[in-house]
């Protein structure tokens, strides 16, 4: 019997517009992806000043990562270091 194969896992530091693009764009590759970021919603910060003086609701400008993360596991974390298992594809 031959052991299942595992899939490659990408490993995304943080959601922002660029970590959630990329999360985005790997939904059908055959990888795994894993996003890490501090909170577990994504904010809009250019409109932080109408929540401030009350023009939008702070629900207008958060969202939840994990429905906007098409699919990838969504851990809440900060990561301070890494230590790949093996080399990756750029070393």
């Amino acid at each position: 019997m031959s052991a299942p194969a595992t899939l490659p896992r990408v490993v995304i530091v943080g959601a922002g517009f660029g970590g959630l693009w990329v999360a985005k764009a790997l939904a059908n590759a055959a990888v795994e992806v894993v996003v890490i970021d501090r909170q577990n919603y994504h904010l809009f910060q250019p409109l932080l000043y109408q929540v401030a003086t009350a023009g939008l609701s702070p629900a207008d400008i958060a969202a939840p990562i994990r429905p906007r993360s098409a699919g990838a596991s969504c851990l809440p974390s900060s990561g301070r270091r890494t230590r790949p298992t093996r080399p990756s594809a750029g070393a």
